[in-house]
């Protein structure tokens, strides 16, 4: 007789904004939920008090052997080029397309850069009969409260904010603070107060402890909001969550009993590992996802999938270097992860445009003082906009391959209009590649659509012809967001685990922000 307990099972894999909300509502609900992270935990002061064991040091205190992971050129060997398994960066150059993702517990939510916007109020409307705008603002106002998305209580003092730091410039229209984006990030009172503040642990830090060193390599101090310590930790401890990290998904294939055998190759022991579970989350990262689902069909595990690979989008990522030689000298360094938003004088309306300091590798000490120093005048420009999301990946070889013309979007050439306006009008070198398509936030491939010929998965997240297998990640987004996507992929998320609740008569936690 089959024991009831396993209709409770849950399998996620990844665990980012979609795999960790998911997970997080999943344990919730009353379900026993094992998630498979192929990265380690990392050090951080939230991790550390929890009493995670092993954790691994996050680039900028670990050093270049942590940074890199993989890098998947197009034609190297069919696995990639591996550096580490415990590196936070893989970089995919898959055809037309490279794409930057990180590899960790949390995901991608160690490197985002903490902006919280939501797409325009069209964006889902049509989509599928089980997904609506209105249905979807519930769960966007409940992640943002759950990822504290805020704003500074004195913008003025937080340096390089881009309300104030660029105000006057004949090149750049105003950008009122009320119309910049709130961030996951716990504000000091303001950025002068010499008094501690409280980390999402509980643990003192001073004012700018949140600064660069909450950037794109990860928050040391728990300051920026990680998808980690506020969601996975917290359901760890309810008993109803394991995570199994540095164990990596192979395979997924359908059970004759109608559920799902999982391969996986767990990196910390060295050897294969084999789950099942009724229902399997997906949710390892748009390129991740793909790659997955495509090598499953291919070697007989799962089912046909036709639009598998349809409607790959970048989100109309561009990014550029902007020299900066103004008196006085500016600090690109001091500030949030992102100093907010900007537009360019008579391209106002071109993208969604923000304004960040340059990160720096965290290289040998040797080479440090060489790299701020190269640093010091540079400020990276970020413009996100609506691509038409029209690529389509392909597999064969083992190896992903995407085919995505720039050139059918007319984003990309508003905003190389809009970098080049800025430099004339600035005198400062704005430097950027307009010849092939760089994105942190790819998207689609399993999209949204109630027909199996368009779509991969339904207005619920859940396969079509494979019950029990859902999409809860950037891939399944029916277009691009035109905005930092982050608080899209938690808000959907939100709503696959409860559809999922639901489907099953589980009673699913509440969504409305307490």
């Amino acid at each position: 007789m089959r024991d009831p307990a396993d209709d409770m099972r849950v399998i996620v894999i990844g665990s980012g904004f979609g795999g960790a909300v998911c997970a997080s509502r999943l344990a919730a609900a009353g379900f026993s939920v094992t998630l498979l992270e192929r990265g380690p935990w990392r050090d951080t002061v939230p991790v550390r008090a929890a009493g995670i064991a092993g954790a691994s040091p996050l680039p900028a205190s670990g050093g270049i052997r942590y940074l890199l992971r993989r890098i998947r050129p197009l034609g190297g060997p069919k696995n990639g080029v591996p550096f580490g398994k415990k590196g936070f960066i893989e970089l995919h150059a898959a055809g037309d397309l490279t794409a930057i993702c990180t590899s960790s517990v949390g995901g991608g939510s160690h490197i985002w850069s903490a902006l919280m916007v939501k797409p325009p109020p069209s964006y889902w409307d049509g989509v599928a009969a089980a997904v609506s705008a209105s249905g979807m603002d519930v769960h966007y106002a409940r992640v943002f409260h759950e990822l504290g998305g805020a704003a500074p209580s004195r913008p003025q003092d937080v340096p390089n904010r881009t309300s104030h730091a660029w105000a006057g410039k004949s090149f750049l229209a105003p950008v009122a603070d009320d119309a910049q984006p709130a961030m996951g990030l716990l504000f000091p009172r303001h950025a002068r107060d010499t008094q501690p503040y409280r980390t999402h642990d509980g643990v003192s830090r001073t004012p700018l402890d949140y600064a660069r060193a909450e950037g794109a390599f990860g928050s040391p101090s728990g300051a920026k909001s990680t998808v980690d310590a506020l969601y996975l930790l917290p359901a760890l401890g309810s008993g109803r969550l394991v995570v199994r990290e540095l164990c990596e998904v192979t395979h997924i294939r359908r059970t004759a009993d109608d559920g799902y055998e999982v391969s996986a190759h767990d990196h910390r022991g060295g050897r294969a590992s084999t789950f099942s579970a009724p229902v399997v989350v997906l949710a390892a990262g748009t390129l991740n996802t793909l790659r997955l689902l495509f090598r499953s069909r291919a070697h007989g595990g799962l089912g046909a999938m036709p639009a598998l690979g349809k409607g790959i989008g970048t989100n109309g990522d561009c990014l550029a270097t902007w020299r900066v030689d103004d008196t006085p000298r500016r600090n690109p360094a001091l500030g949030t992860p992102v100093h907010g938003r900007i537009r360019i004088r008579g391209h106002e309306d071109v993208g969604y445009m923000v304004v960040a300091g340059v990160d720096a590798p965290p290289l040998p000490r040797w080479l440090r003082h060489a790299a701020a120093a190269a640093a010091s005048k540079k400020f990276q420009l970020i413009a996100m906009g609506a691509d038409r999301a029209d690529g389509v990946a392909s597999y064969a070889g083992e190896r992903l391959r995407i085919r995505y013309d720039m050139g059918g979007s007319p984003i990309y050439g508003q905003v190389f209009e809009a970098f080049r306006s800025l430099a004339q009008a600035s005198g400062w070198r704005v430097k950027f590649d307009d010849g092939k398509a760089f994105t942190a936030h790819p998207m689609g491939g399993c999209r949204i659509s109630d027909d199996p010929a368009l779509g991969v998965v339904d207005g619920r997240g859940e396969v079509h012809g494979l019950p029990g297998l859902y999409v809860a990640d950037a891939s399944a987004l029916p277009k691009a967001a035109g905005v930092p996507p982050s608080l899209t992929i938690a808000a959907w998320a939100s709503h696959v685990a409860q559809g999922l609740c639901q489907s099953r008569g589980m009673r699913a936690t509440p969504s409305e922000p307490s």
